[in-house]
């Protein structure tokens, strides 16, 4: 059952939601996120068959980071979802986008069975309920379409280190966090009836901690993880 991360946090940062959160964060995102944290992962994918896709929706699309990845892969319908003003104008800039509307993406505006790939990366461990996700996710996506889940790995939040970025006046601020379980995503997903193509997970290796050296004492350590599900009637 998914857990509030407060009962884990080791370092009882200020913690605000994620709306306040990202508006505060949006502007230096690019420049602190990760992409270790998802690309990667991404890469490694053999179940998607990327030119067959036509039709894709970015949930907590955030600053377009997945939008220009997508594009790149060859997509060129991409809409796009966020809870925050300021990380979706950011992601407009970057073109990708058809369309992002700023909504909860447990509720979108969008048509039933409107299209062929439903994505979030590293927004759903700011969700409280998975059942939400995953029924939009259902409602949103065609028969035999794609379902691809990114978010970090248990194991790190039950660590007690939750999602948090720095204020312009230099103090860490955390952004609310739920634990999800590999088994809450599995039992929410099998309620949709979509099926489990392909996993993987995501260890802080030589390669990241060459790149960013203070993950060195995470080295070994899952970190985030991926999910490739598929709809089916």
């Amino acid at each position: 059952m998914s857990q509030p991360f407060s009962q884990y946090d080791k370092r009882h940062y200020p913690t605000v939601n994620a709306v306040t959160g990202y508006q505060q964060w949006a502007s230096t995102y690019d420049q602190t996120v990760y992409d270790e944290l998802d690309l990667p992962l991404l890469n490694r994918l053999q179940t998607v068959d990327w030119p067959q896709i036509k039709y894709a929706v970015d949930l907590g699309c955030g600053t377009g980071r997945i939008g220009q990845w997508l594009a790149q892969q060859g997509l060129e319908h991409i809409d796009g979802v966020d809870c925050s003003h300021a990380m979706a104008e950011i992601a407009m800039s970057k073109q990708s986008y058809n369309q992002i509307s700023v909504t909860d993406m447990a509720q979108t505006p969008f048509l039933e069975s409107s299209y062929n790939l439903v994505i979030t990366s590293l927004a759903l461990c700011h969700v409280s309920d998975l059942s939400g996700f995953y029924q939009e996710a259902a409602h949103l996506l065609g028969n035999q379409g794609i379902c691809i889940v990114v978010d970090y790995h248990p194991f790190f939040l039950l660590n007690g280190i939750p999602t948090h970025f720095e204020s312009i006046s230099g103090e860490s601020i955390a952004i609310d966090n739920s634990v999800h379980l590999h088994s809450d995503h599995i039992q929410n997903a099998h309620q949709v009836k979509f099926k489990l193509l392909e996993m993987h997970e995501r260890l802080v290796d030589v390669e990241w901690i060459q790149q960013q050296p203070t993950m060195v004492k995470y080295q070994h350590q899952p970190i985030s993880f991926c999910m490739v599900w598929q709809k089916h009637a």
